[in-house]
């Protein structure tokens, strides 16, 4: 696993470029929101996800597993190893890739389903998530499954898994509430440097560290499609931190930003737009003014 990641990382970053707006999954709790105060300290969890694939010999090329617990551990959970041991959380579910669509002989696209289901030693189920990816052909031509791949890990429910678990778990914050959190906070890091695969052949990397790794370089899609995720669920709540994400050192997720007013159609923002589309310094931005400014000025029908 390890010796995959070392090359599996840059390879997936790479494989799609543009990424649908739709964040694919479902959020179903299982008792009442009432009872997530009650269980605020819980802290210790232990993770039961099994893990499947159609590819020959069922060989993946990331660990699930790990990567959720490395996204637990992230955000302070205690991991407990062995399900004897005591803890108040259990995390339990399936990461499966099914074969999809043919898009040519003998070459399939695969779809990711992850399904992970919180549970409270006393309490019972708490929550629910279904993520699931889908390959898509692009004008890049990369392989179906490096599509899936990428689309799954910059899915926000998982991007944010750990932090989902967090914040519903310790503050009774639902997922949105969760994305918005996490969206000012990563702009305060965004400029730092992400940490980058080494250059000695001869080094391995461990594998939560490598999913660390991940985490960070994915930061800037799972932003952009976080933004799409408001827009499809029709949640203004973004609004107010939209001019803060035309700071964010990614073009696109400025693009993103500047498309989302259109999107929610704040005619407040237009000052903002005009001055974007005659001073930004990336063309990409100030064509996505232009065509907002157009958008949010044309008559209505």
């Amino acid at each position: 696993m390890n010796a995959y990641m070392q090359w599996v990382l840059p390879l997936v970053m790479a494989a799609c470029v543009l990424v649908c707006d739709q964040a694919a999954a479902q959020v179903r709790y299982l008792t009442d929101r009432n009872v997530f105060p009650s269980i605020s300290t819980a802290n210790t969890i232990y993770v039961d996800v099994q893990a499947s694939s159609w590819k020959p010999r069922g060989r993946l090329l990331w660990d699930p597993p790990a990567d959720i617990r490395a996204k637990l551990i992230a955000v302070g959970f205690e991991i407990v190893r062995e399900k004897t041991h005591p803890h108040a959380l259990t995390l339990t579910g399936s990461y499966e890739e099914t074969r999809g669509r043919q898009f040519g002989i003998n070459r399939y696209g695969t779809v990711l389903t992850g399904t992970f289901r919180i549970e409270h030693h006393e309490k019972g189920p708490l929550f629910e998530m279904t993520i699931q990816e889908r390959a898509v052909l692009t004008p890049s031509g990369t392989l179906p499954y490096l599509d899936s791949l990428h689309n799954f890990l910059t899915n926000p429910y998982y991007h944010f898994l750990g932090e989902i678990v967090d914040g519903q778990i310790h503050r009774n914050q639902d997922a949105h509430a969760v994305f918005l959190k996490e969206l000012h906070a990563n702009l305060a890091h965004a400029y730092d440097v992400a940490p980058q695969l080494s250059d000695n052949p001869e080094w391995i990397p461990e594998g939560i560290h490598s999913m660390q790794q991940a985490h960070t370089l994915y930061e800037p899609v799972a932003a952009r499609r976080t933004i799409g995720e408001f827009v499809q669920a029709e949640d203004n709540s973004i609004v107010y931190l939209l001019p803060d994400l035309l700071d964010h050192p990614d073009v696109y997720v400025k693009v993103r930003s500047v498309q989302a007013f259109g999107d929610f159609g704040v005619t407040e923002a237009l000052p903002l737009l005009r001055d974007l589309e005659k001073n930004a310094k990336e063309v990409e931005v100030r064509n996505a003014a232009s065509a907002t400014i157009s958008r949010l000025t044309q008559p209505s029908p």
